[in-house]
């Protein structure tokens, strides 16, 4: 593994977020991804499983309502959140306008399902997107 300078990372968009991927698996030797995240009003990651990650959330801008197993936090630039393995989670941009999430997640499984969900036709097809949930370890909670 070599020191960089990250100039153009690597984007994807899916779902009213755009997502450029700071820090890759291959950065680390496979050991965590540092994802930028610019979600529009509104959008956001369902509620859901990540089943091997652990995830850190840094809020740089905007207003988020983040849920965390039974809780539902009211976030804003400058909150954290830590989510373990197998806790179910999901948040929604509740600003108005592009909010800025980082997340960091240990092992790494986000570049490669964010890059799926990326090749996806709009509107998705829900029996591909739970296909690339399953493959990378996650679960969507369906209401």
């Amino acid at each position: 593994m070599k020191s960089k300078q990250i100039i153009e990372p690597e984007h994807t968009e899916f779902s009213g977020m755009c997502c450029d991927f700071l820090v890759t698996p291959d950065d680390t030797e496979g050991f965590f991804n540092v994802i930028e995240m610019h979600v529009a009003p509104e959008m956001g990651a369902p509620l859901h499983i990540s089943f091997d990650e652990y995830k850190f959330f840094k809020i740089i801008s905007g207003n988020i309502e983040f849920y965390a197993g039974d809780e539902v936090w009211k976030l804003q630039g400058g909150d954290s959140v830590m989510v373990n393995k197998g806790d179910k989670h999901g948040f929604k941009n509740i600003s108005k306008t592009i909010a800025t999430i980082v997340l960091v997640s240990s092992p790494p499984r986000h570049v490669d399902f964010f890059r799926e969900m990326g090749t996806l036709p709009t509107p998705h097809d829900s029996k591909q997107v739970m296909k690339i949930c399953e493959r990378n370890r996650q679960q969507l909670l369906m209401p």
